[in-house]
Protein backbone atom coordinates (compact mmCIF):
# COMPACT_ATOMS: atom_id res chain seq x y z
CA UNK A 1 0.00 0.00 0.00
CA UNK A 2 1.43 3.34 -0.98
CA UNK A 3 2.94 5.18 2.21
CA UNK A 4 0.96 8.80 1.42
CA UNK A 5 -2.11 6.85 1.19
CA UNK A 6 -3.64 7.60 4.76
CA UNK A 7 -7.21 5.54 5.78
CA UNK A 8 -8.88 7.56 8.59
CA UNK A 9 -10.03 5.92 11.50
CA UNK A 10 -13.59 5.34 10.55
CA UNK A 11 -16.51 2.75 8.77
CA UNK A 12 -15.20 1.51 4.99
CA UNK A 13 -17.16 0.04 2.53
CA UNK A 14 -15.11 -2.74 0.12
CA UNK A 15 -16.17 -0.19 -2.02
CA UNK A 16 -13.62 1.81 -4.73
CA UNK A 17 -15.41 4.51 -6.76
CA UNK A 18 -14.78 4.63 -10.72
CA UNK A 19 -13.93 7.55 -12.72
CA UNK A 20 -15.73 7.22 -15.78
CA UNK A 21 -15.28 9.74 -18.40
CA UNK A 22 -18.61 11.89 -19.71
CA UNK A 23 -16.97 11.86 -23.50
CA UNK A 24 -18.99 9.94 -25.53
CA UNK A 25 -17.85 6.56 -26.85
CA UNK A 26 -18.87 4.47 -30.36
CA UNK A 27 -21.00 1.42 -30.34
CA UNK A 28 -22.83 -0.72 -32.23
CA UNK A 29 -26.48 -1.60 -31.87
CA UNK A 30 -29.73 -3.08 -33.28
CA UNK A 31 -32.93 -3.67 -31.62
CA UNK A 32 -32.91 -6.82 -29.21
CA UNK A 33 -36.03 -8.55 -31.38
CA UNK A 34 -33.48 -9.24 -33.79
CA UNK A 35 -31.38 -11.72 -32.06
CA UNK A 36 -33.33 -13.42 -29.34
CA UNK A 37 -30.86 -15.56 -28.21
CA UNK A 38 -27.73 -14.02 -28.19
CA UNK A 39 -25.36 -17.36 -28.05
CA UNK A 40 -26.21 -18.06 -31.84
CA UNK A 41 -24.42 -14.39 -32.54
CA UNK A 42 -21.70 -15.14 -30.06
CA UNK A 43 -20.54 -17.94 -31.83
CA UNK A 44 -20.35 -16.21 -35.47
CA UNK A 45 -18.21 -13.73 -34.18
CA UNK A 46 -14.54 -13.72 -32.23
CA UNK A 47 -13.30 -13.12 -28.78
CA UNK A 48 -12.83 -9.51 -29.68
CA UNK A 49 -16.35 -8.48 -30.48
CA UNK A 50 -18.97 -8.97 -27.56
CA UNK A 51 -22.38 -8.27 -27.56
CA UNK A 52 -24.40 -7.55 -24.74
CA UNK A 53 -28.41 -7.06 -24.43
CA UNK A 54 -29.72 -4.44 -22.55
CA UNK A 55 -33.15 -3.34 -22.47
CA UNK A 56 -34.52 -3.50 -25.96
CA UNK A 57 -31.68 -3.33 -27.28
CA UNK A 58 -28.22 -4.95 -28.37
CA UNK A 59 -25.06 -3.03 -27.85
CA UNK A 60 -21.77 -4.73 -29.65
CA UNK A 61 -18.37 -3.14 -28.32
CA UNK A 62 -14.89 -4.21 -29.13
CA UNK A 63 -12.41 -4.58 -31.26
CA UNK A 64 -13.52 -4.70 -35.50
CA UNK A 65 -16.97 -3.88 -34.38
CA UNK A 66 -17.77 -2.70 -37.91
CA UNK A 67 -18.07 -6.44 -38.82
CA UNK A 68 -21.51 -5.73 -37.31
CA UNK A 69 -22.75 -4.15 -39.85
CA UNK A 70 -23.19 -6.81 -41.79
CA UNK A 71 -25.37 -8.50 -39.16
CA UNK A 72 -27.73 -5.27 -38.97
CA UNK A 73 -26.28 -3.17 -36.50
CA UNK A 74 -25.83 0.24 -36.99
CA UNK A 75 -23.29 2.80 -35.37
CA UNK A 76 -23.92 4.93 -31.87
CA UNK A 77 -22.58 7.86 -30.28
CA UNK A 78 -23.26 7.77 -26.42
CA UNK A 79 -22.49 8.51 -23.00
CA UNK A 80 -21.94 5.39 -21.28
CA UNK A 81 -23.80 6.89 -18.38
CA UNK A 82 -26.83 6.25 -20.46
CA UNK A 83 -26.73 2.73 -20.33
CA UNK A 84 -24.79 2.22 -16.81
CA UNK A 85 -25.91 -2.13 -17.16
CA UNK A 86 -23.71 -2.53 -20.24
CA UNK A 87 -21.27 0.22 -18.60
CA UNK A 88 -21.07 -1.46 -15.18
CA UNK A 89 -20.16 -5.16 -17.79
CA UNK A 90 -17.52 -3.39 -19.77
CA UNK A 91 -15.90 -2.17 -16.34
CA UNK A 92 -16.01 -5.71 -15.15
CA UNK A 93 -14.71 -7.12 -18.11
CA UNK A 94 -12.03 -4.74 -18.50
CA UNK A 95 -11.21 -4.92 -15.00
CA UNK A 96 -10.92 -9.34 -15.70
CA UNK A 97 -8.80 -8.35 -18.38
CA UNK A 98 -6.38 -6.68 -16.61
CA UNK A 99 -5.73 -9.01 -13.77
CA UNK A 100 -5.04 -11.99 -16.12
CA UNK A 101 -1.78 -10.39 -16.73
CA UNK A 102 -1.27 -11.11 -13.33
CA UNK A 103 -1.89 -15.23 -13.26
CA UNK A 104 -5.37 -15.15 -11.79
CA UNK A 105 -7.53 -17.68 -12.78
CA UNK A 106 -10.86 -16.51 -13.08
CA UNK A 107 -14.00 -17.84 -12.50
CA UNK A 108 -17.24 -16.08 -13.56
CA UNK A 109 -20.29 -16.28 -11.74
CA UNK A 110 -23.68 -14.32 -12.98
CA UNK A 111 -22.46 -10.99 -12.56
CA UNK A 112 -19.25 -11.22 -10.42
CA UNK A 113 -15.82 -13.01 -10.60
CA UNK A 114 -13.74 -15.22 -8.33
CA UNK A 115 -10.58 -14.55 -8.36
CA UNK A 116 -7.02 -16.80 -7.41
CA UNK A 117 -3.42 -17.45 -8.19
CA UNK A 118 -3.46 -20.86 -7.66
CA UNK A 119 0.75 -20.32 -7.00
CA UNK A 120 0.33 -18.27 -4.51
CA UNK A 121 -1.11 -20.25 -1.27
CA UNK A 122 0.00 -20.74 2.62
CA UNK A 123 -0.13 -24.53 4.06
CA UNK A 124 -0.99 -25.98 7.55
CA UNK A 125 2.16 -27.04 9.61
CA UNK A 126 0.81 -30.93 8.72
CA UNK A 127 1.23 -30.20 5.17
CA UNK A 128 -2.29 -31.38 4.61
CA UNK A 129 -4.13 -28.05 3.74
CA UNK A 130 -3.12 -25.45 0.86
CA UNK A 131 -4.86 -21.87 1.90
CA UNK A 132 -5.43 -19.77 -1.14
CA UNK A 133 -6.42 -16.27 -0.82
CA UNK A 134 -8.50 -15.10 -3.52
CA UNK A 135 -11.07 -11.80 -4.62
CA UNK A 136 -14.74 -11.60 -5.38
CA UNK A 137 -15.27 -9.07 -7.58
CA UNK A 138 -18.45 -7.45 -8.68
CA UNK A 139 -20.05 -4.05 -9.90
CA UNK A 140 -22.60 -2.00 -8.87
CA UNK A 141 -24.02 1.51 -9.83
CA UNK A 142 -25.79 3.92 -7.03
CA UNK A 143 -27.29 7.47 -7.86
CA UNK A 144 -25.85 10.26 -6.03
CA UNK A 145 -28.69 12.66 -5.16
CA UNK A 146 -27.21 15.61 -4.61
CA UNK A 147 -25.52 15.87 -7.80
CA UNK A 148 -27.86 13.69 -9.72
CA UNK A 149 -25.15 11.77 -11.47
CA UNK A 150 -24.59 7.91 -11.15
CA UNK A 151 -21.43 6.20 -9.79
CA UNK A 152 -19.78 3.02 -10.13
CA UNK A 153 -18.29 1.24 -7.94
CA UNK A 154 -16.03 -1.90 -7.87
CA UNK A 155 -16.94 -4.11 -4.80
CA UNK A 156 -13.85 -6.48 -3.59
CA UNK A 157 -14.06 -9.11 -1.26
CA UNK A 158 -11.39 -11.58 0.07
CA UNK A 159 -12.38 -15.52 -0.38
CA UNK A 160 -10.33 -18.17 0.33
CA UNK A 161 -10.31 -21.90 -1.54
CA UNK A 162 -8.85 -24.83 0.01
CA UNK A 163 -6.73 -27.92 -1.64
CA UNK A 164 -5.43 -30.95 -0.01
CA UNK A 165 -1.73 -32.00 -0.90
CA UNK A 166 -3.16 -33.82 -3.84
CA UNK A 167 -4.38 -30.64 -5.43
CA UNK A 168 -8.01 -31.63 -4.79
CA UNK A 169 -10.62 -29.69 -3.28
CA UNK A 170 -11.67 -28.90 0.12
CA UNK A 171 -14.38 -27.08 2.10
CA UNK A 172 -14.16 -26.54 5.58
CA UNK A 173 -16.24 -29.80 6.62
CA UNK A 174 -13.84 -31.26 4.74
CA UNK A 175 -11.36 -30.08 6.65
CA UNK A 176 -12.16 -30.77 9.87
CA UNK A 177 -13.35 -34.13 9.47
CA UNK A 178 -10.25 -35.50 7.52
CA UNK A 179 -7.30 -33.33 9.18
CA UNK A 180 -9.07 -32.56 12.84
CA UNK A 181 -9.53 -29.14 14.60
CA UNK A 182 -5.96 -28.43 15.23
CA UNK A 183 -5.75 -27.88 11.43
CA UNK A 184 -8.73 -26.61 11.36
CA UNK A 185 -7.74 -23.77 13.75
CA UNK A 186 -4.65 -22.97 11.91
CA UNK A 187 -6.98 -22.83 8.64
CA UNK A 188 -8.50 -19.98 10.13
CA UNK A 189 -5.90 -18.28 11.52
CA UNK A 190 -4.15 -18.66 8.01
CA UNK A 191 -7.25 -16.40 7.31
CA UNK A 192 -7.18 -14.03 10.08
CA UNK A 193 -10.41 -15.34 11.61
CA UNK A 194 -8.45 -16.19 14.94
CA UNK A 195 -5.39 -14.79 17.00
CA UNK A 196 -3.84 -16.31 19.82
CA UNK A 197 -6.32 -14.31 22.25
CA UNK A 198 -9.85 -15.83 20.18
CA UNK A 199 -11.96 -14.39 17.36
CA UNK A 200 -10.23 -11.76 15.78
CA UNK A 201 -12.70 -8.77 15.64
CA UNK A 202 -10.59 -6.47 13.29
CA UNK A 203 -10.58 -9.03 10.51
CA UNK A 204 -12.66 -6.91 7.92
CA UNK A 205 -10.35 -4.17 8.73
CA UNK A 206 -7.08 -5.75 8.33
CA UNK A 207 -8.03 -7.39 4.89
CA UNK A 208 -9.12 -4.36 3.56
CA UNK A 209 -5.57 -2.79 4.75
CA UNK A 210 -3.53 -5.92 4.22
CA UNK A 211 -5.09 -7.31 1.17
CA UNK A 212 -7.72 -5.29 -0.58
CA UNK A 213 -6.04 -1.96 -0.26
CA UNK A 214 -2.43 -3.27 -2.38
CA UNK A 215 -4.42 -5.39 -4.38
CA UNK A 216 -6.12 -1.87 -5.78
CA UNK A 217 -3.41 -0.24 -5.84
CA UNK A 218 -1.95 -2.27 -8.32
CA UNK A 219 -4.97 -2.07 -10.72
CA UNK A 220 -5.75 1.68 -10.66
CA UNK A 221 -6.34 2.40 -14.29
CA UNK A 222 -7.29 -0.17 -17.49
CA UNK A 223 -9.08 -0.41 -20.55
CA UNK A 224 -12.88 -0.68 -20.88
CA UNK A 225 -13.57 -3.44 -24.07
CA UNK A 226 -14.80 -0.07 -26.18
CA UNK A 227 -11.28 1.56 -25.83
CA UNK A 228 -11.92 3.98 -23.10
CA UNK A 229 -9.96 4.31 -19.93
CA UNK A 230 -10.74 4.21 -16.80
CA UNK A 231 -9.40 5.40 -13.26
CA UNK A 232 -10.10 3.71 -9.88
CA UNK A 233 -10.18 5.53 -6.42
CA UNK A 234 -7.21 4.45 -4.42
CA UNK A 235 -9.63 5.17 -1.37
CA UNK A 236 -12.80 3.01 -0.55
CA UNK A 237 -16.10 4.74 0.33
CA UNK A 238 -16.59 5.59 3.54
CA UNK A 239 -19.80 5.39 5.48
CA UNK A 240 -20.59 9.23 7.33
CA UNK A 241 -22.92 8.25 10.28
CA UNK A 242 -25.25 11.12 10.48
CA UNK A 243 -27.16 12.29 13.70
CA UNK A 244 -30.29 14.07 15.07
CA UNK A 245 -30.49 17.45 14.94
CA UNK A 246 -30.81 19.15 18.09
Amino acid sequence: MRKDLVIKPGIYLNLFPINIPEDPVNLMVIERNQYPDLRILRSELTNNIKVYADGDKVFGYGANTIILKNKGFNKIEISLYEVPRLTARMILEGFMEKIKRDNYEIIEKKGRFKIFNWNEYKITNDKMVKVFKGFDIRIIFILNSQENKLIFGLIVDVVYAFKDSSNKSLNPDLISKNFGSRTFSEVRQIQGELIPTGINTEIARQRLLEHILPFIESHLEFDLPCGLKVTLSAEPMRVILGGNSL
